[in-house]
């Protein structure tokens, strides 16, 4: 989900008002805990990564019907207000063609579980993963040759940004205007973005911020009101909600399992709580190696995480992320080995540049403009 769409949905969750109900054996925090956790939360976030990882992977296979839709609406893309009777015959082929090509590749690719070796680099707003994804009884090594390459960056001559897919099956260049699905591997150092959001609007002073722009700083007023009754609140400016108010608790508490190590951070409103929780090293926050996420109404876990192996630099060599539909089923399960990672390194410019290979066609589906 976009930062933009995230911060408009707390926003809007975050108008309601609620009845607070007392909530029992709360651990307030301490105000040594809650400055831990407000460092955390402000954590400098990272701006460049290079990292390689093998990724295993599972979830609940979509029918062959609806692979089917998906292929022909990214297919109609292409011939937007046009219908098929105003296609000539060549581009009916063609469009006929890539439906069954990607249906074909996609039910392939539901044989679970899949096994996938990445090369990523993100910089600023470019992009870039390598990848080869084969399936559960296929091997994958160090020296499993790359088949598809994703970049996102600026085009040299519009200045617009644009999406390229190298795809090694096919000898291809496939150029498009939209983001490709990015791996958002990044964000296993440090608290869960959406969590670190919602504690920066619970125990930060707004600073100007914008749907695509949070800027919150830390406010030493919330602080001290967390330490003194273990709640924080929001009274919220927009004309809509003005004057509702927000109450959020967060309890904080040793790990039973690692009483000397480990705190584990509740969180959430008085009448669901908790909605999220954090096991984390005492030392540090950030280094967080449990992760649950709750549905408040019904209690429901949706997301866990799990990091373990942490190198010096806070960033977690192995990961386990499941996600769970709102009746509690399994819906995708990913396992991370991290083999490699740079953080914050100056990634030259001319890994993100278009270059087509000699034998790859160019296949260009951007709009053309009149």
């Amino acid at each position: 989900m976009k930062r933009s769409n995230i911060l408009i949905l707390l926003l809007v969750v975050l108008a309601c008002r609620f009845t607070y109900a007392t909530s029992e054996n709360i651990t307030i925090p301490t105000e040594e805990k809650v400055q831990k956790l407000v460092t955390a939360t402000w954590k400098e976030p990272i701006k460049s990564i290079d990292i390689t990882f093998y990724k295993d992977y599972t979830k609940v296979p979509k029918s062959v019907e609806q692979l089917r839709k998906e292929a022909e609406e990214i297919a109609d893309e292409e011939y937007k207000g046009r219908s098929i009777d105003e296609l000539t015959p060549y581009e009916i082929e063609r469009r006929d063609n890539f439906i069954e090509i990607n249906l074909k590749n996609w039910v392939e690719k539901q044989n679970f579980p899949r096994k996938a070796k990445c090369q990523l680099w993100i910089s600023g707003d470019n992009y870039r993963i390598d990848t080869v994804e084969v399936g559960p009884n296929e091997p994958l090594g160090p020296n499993t040759p790359f088949v598809h390459t994703f970049v996102y960056t600026k085009d040299a001559t519009t200045g617009e940004f644009v999406s390229y897919h190298y795809a090694g099956e096919m000898n291809t260049v496939f150029v498009n205007m939209g983001k490709w699905a990015r791996e958002d591997i990044a964000q296993f150092a440090g608290i869960p973005f959406a969590t670190a959001l919602t504690l920066q609007l619970f125990l930060g002073t707004d600073q100007g911020s914008t749907p695509k722009s949070p800027n919150y700083i830390p406010d030493p007023n919330k602080m001290a009101e967390l330490v003194r009754t273990g709640l924080t609140k929001i009274v919220h400016r927009e004309a809509k909600y003005a004057g509702n108010t927000t109450v959020y608790r967060i309890g904080i508490h040793p790990d039973p399992k690692f009483p000397d190590t480990r705190d584990i951070v509740e969180m959430g409103d008085i009448n669901h709580f908790p909605a999220a929780v954090l096991i984390c090293d005492r030392k540090d926050y950030s280094c967080v190696y449990r992760t649950e996420i709750h549905i408040p109404t019904t209690n429901k876990i949706i997301y866990i995480r799990e990091c373990s192996d942490f190198d010096s630099n806070g960033f977690p060599h192995n990961i386990s992320e499941i996600k769970y539909d709102k009746d509690g089923n399994l819906s995708k399960k990913s396992v991370y080995k991290i083999e490699s990672v740079k953080l914050n390194p100056t990634i030259p410019l001319e890994i993100f540049e278009f270059h087509q290979p000699k034998d790859y066609k160019l296949v260009d589906n951007r709009p053309k403009k009149p």
